[in-house]
């Protein structure tokens, strides 16, 4: 067993299972001695004691000045103990033991692949030399962002979605660590500059872009399409059935390798990273979509098992963890006033 906010663990023997069970609700040591008949009462006390100090059983004071996080997050048991779990993580400091840390626990592991390829896929290059700017300042984009549900039928030109999927994914550079070899930068910031998030593309109304799933190889700036048709409802149903979602341009899926997170940072908060790592793409992409005239919107309204097998992830590797797209809006979006 293991308290969750000090990470302190107990065996856990049928003793101490049935005490933490017993004192589900308010009760005295003397009330699980006698409850517990069929435990000898010295164990039980003992156990008792441990699970006290263990802060596993809190006294009837600390018990009514303590708030629970299952009470007031509404019994969202998975967040309550992902929450208390991560809290004040210890970090490495200090040059020398950085190091030393880095040489002992992650120069000895193979590290994976830092982008994934499908070699065999039909290739569509994204840069372009006589691509135009988008023409408005970063500023305009941040007050024009807004959430789109209402597309024209009008299609995304390729151009803007190239901009917009290469802007987002693509490598901006590379830093040399040494020894631990090169990270890529891009556009939006990543936990270690590690990019565990991968984007597949849905496209069904993009001009010079036949509709099909598309993997972004990031090594090369290129789509490779993975399967031709038109897919949007494939699209919807990856959204939970937001139907809106159809009259879009395309779909973005934004998947997690969570093994290049793990290379570097084997602590229970790496998993956090991902969701950040995802939310930082999401805002690029959305400012990118505006700047280029489109109406951008993401969804964590997601169907995981739907998405693994449409994608051929096998949910552990790999597994989806947002969804960004794109269309062009029904109606001119226009900066707020003042």
């Amino acid at each position: 067993m293991r308290e969750v906010e000090r990470g302190d663990d107990v065996d856990a023997t049928l003793t101490m299972l049935a005490i933490v069970d017993f004192f589900g609700n308010p009760r005295t040591p003397e009330n699980a001695v006698e409850s517990l008949a069929g435990l000898p009462a010295r164990s039980v006390r003992q156990a008792i004691r441990l699970l006290r100090r263990r802060r596993m059983l809190l006294s009837e004071s600390e018990g009514l000045s303590k708030r629970s996080r299952l009470t007031v997050w509404r019994g969202n048991v998975a967040a309550a103990h992902y929450h208390a779990a991560v809290r004040d993580t210890q970090y490495v400091t200090g040059t020398a033991a950085r190091r030393e840390f880095f040489r002992t626990n992650v120069a000895i592991h193979r590290r994976p692949a830092r982008f994934k390829r499908f070699e065999t896929a039909v290739r569509r290059l994204l840069a372009s030399k006589k691509r135009p700017d988008a023409g408005i300042s970063l500023e305009t984009a941040l007050r024009s962002r807004r959430t789109v549900r209402a597309f024209s039928r009008k299609p995304v030109s390729f151009d803007d979605l190239a901009a917009v999927v290469g802007g987002t994914f693509r490598r901006t550079g590379w830093i040399d660590a040494g020894g631990f070899g090169l990270f890529a930068t891009k556009t939006s910031p990543s936990a270690g500059a590690l990019h565990p998030i991968e984007c597949y593309v849905l496209a069904w109304n993009v001009r010079g872009l036949p509709p099909g799933l598309y993997h972004y190889d990031v090594a090369a700036d290129q789509l490779r399409r993975l399967r031709r048709g038109d897919l949007r409802r494939e699209a919807i149903r990856a959204a939970s059935g937001q139907r809106w979602v159809g009259s879009a341009g395309f779909l973005c899926i934004l998947t997690a390798v969570f093994t290049r997170s793990l290379w570097k940072y084997q602590l229970e908060d790496a998993y956090r990273d991902l969701w950040l790592d995802a939310g930082h793409l999401a805002q690029t992409f959305c400012l990118l979509a505006t700047a280029h005239g489109l109406g951008p919107f993401t969804t964590v309204a997601l169907q995981d098992s739907h998405i693994e097998a449409l994608l051929g992830l096998d949910g552990v590797g790999e597994f989806p963890v947002y969804l960004c797209g794109a269309g062009v809006p029904s109606r001119r979006l226009l900066p707020p006033r003042g």
